[in-house]
């Protein structure tokens, strides 16, 4: 410690009397309270009487005493001040000192701050938004991003935003929902925030949400179809078959495929470049989605006898060019309308699901659904008897024509 203890400082207080520029003695006090510990300068203070300035040593030792070092540089009234800055900082989610706020104020660029405060949401997502390859994430970007921003206000200053002011949001549209909901979309929004307080930019000196913790997921048992569940919803299909093929179509290469939602829409979109169907060699391709960091993998399989005699039951290749973003929408609401219990992603998990259980060779279930071992894990081996995988694949079209569906995609 680089200031001397009270006692010594009261005890050697002197009596001190200078000469103004009229000519006029001017009587004071002075104490001298030792080295400032930051500037290791000398610290004296000096009243004009000494009761005054037994008064502010006083002081100055309980601020001492209190705060620490830092606290007794400061007025009165900068140590309010500091005070309502920390209140600031806890309120808005930030566990960080004062230092260390304005520390990551000064490297984000102290000279750039009219600029850097100047950023508004809106603004920053327009940028975000506009730099996404199109495809499934640039579409959830708006859904869960773009969202925020709305219900936030585009011409918000992107400083304003806080920690609290994000988990109010989410938990105003998704605190009733599932925590996984929640979850997601907080990641979404952290991760755009992350990216407005890259180098290159800087739009904030730090993430605002950086500490805000994700919902706990309780464990839930995978859910699947039961095979007589989707046989009864592949006669539906089938009933629709003349006018909807498009429904039936979709469902052949989710339920007995195993693919994801976001492939089967780049089927429709994209073309071979994307995914290649060759129902002559009875092969699919996958390549790697545009855009994704994760969870896309490129992979080539085999097309299962129960897919193909599907496909070969109408003209599949049309059909499947005619899937639209509703398509899947509209085969749950078909199902529910007739009494057929059915789930985000159903086709999907219940492929895995009964494949696993039917077949017994993992490495051959990851190559076809593009998951890892550790998920398949997890997730789907042992739910289902094998029993139950056979019936599942013996779910047969009614008649096959064998002759439709021929072409290369």
């Amino acid at each position: 410690m680089s200031y001397l203890p009270k006692s010594i400082v009261e005890r050697n207080v002197k009596r001190r009397v200078r000469t103004d520029g009229a000519g006029r003695e001017r009587v004071g006090y002075e104490a001298y309270f030792g080295t400032d510990p930051f500037t290791k300068s000398a610290v004296r203070m000096t009243r004009a009487s000494e009761d005054e300035l037994k008064k502010d040593i006083k002081d100055f030792y309980q601020r001492l005493q209190s705060g620490g070092e830092a606290a007794v540089r400061l007025s009165p009234v900068e140590a309010i001040d500091a005070r309502n800055a920390l209140d600031l900082l806890r309120e808005a989610g930030a566990k960080v000192s004062l230092a260390d706020a304005v520390r990551g104020y000064l490297d984000g660029g102290a000279g750039r701050a009219a600029d850097v405060h100047g950023v508004t949401v809106g603004d920053a997502y327009r940028t975000y938004f506009d730099a996404k390859l199109d495809g499934a994430d640039k579409e959830k970007t708006a859904r869960t991003v773009g969202k925020w921003v709305g219900c936030a206000g585009a011409d918000t200053p992107l400083a304003a935003v806080t920690a609290r002011g994000v988990d109010e949001y989410l938990r105003e549209h998704y605190g009733a929902r599932k925590p996984k909901t929640y979850n997601s979309h907080l990641q979404y929004i952290r991760t755009f925030l992350n990216w407005c307080c890259r180098d290159e930019r800087k739009y904030l000196a730090e993430n605002p949400i950086r500490n805000l913790k994700q919902r706990d997921e309780p464990w839930e048992e995978p859910e699947y179809m039961k095979p007589g569940d989707v046989e009864r919803l592949f006669r539906l299909l089938e009933g629709e078959r003349g006018r909807r093929p498009e429904l039936l179509a979709y469902a052949v290469v989710s339920f007995f495929c195993g693919s994801r939602a976001v492939e089967i829409q780049r089927i429709a979109s994209l073309g071979e470049d994307a995914v290649r169907i060759n129902l002559d060699d009875e092969t699919v391709r996958i390549a790697k989605g545009k855009g994704y960091q994760r969870g896309r993998r490129p992979r080539a399989f085999h097309i299962e006898p129960t897919a193909m005699a599907w496909m070969r039951s109408f003209d599949f290749m049309r059909a499947v060019r005619m899937v639209t973003p509703g398509t899947q929408g509209d085969i749950y609401r078909l199902a529910r309308r007739n009494g057929v219990p059915v789930f985000q992603n159903c086709g999907r998990h219940s492929f895995i699901t009964y494949h696993v259980a039917a077949y017994g060779d993992p490495a051959k279930t990851q190559a076809i659904v593009g998951t890892s071992a550790k998920m398949r894990a997890e997730n789907y081996c042992g739910l289902a008897s094998r029993a139950d995988g056979e019936a599942y694949f013996r779910i047969m079209p009614s008649a096959v024509s064998g002759t439709e569906g021929r072409e290369t995609a």
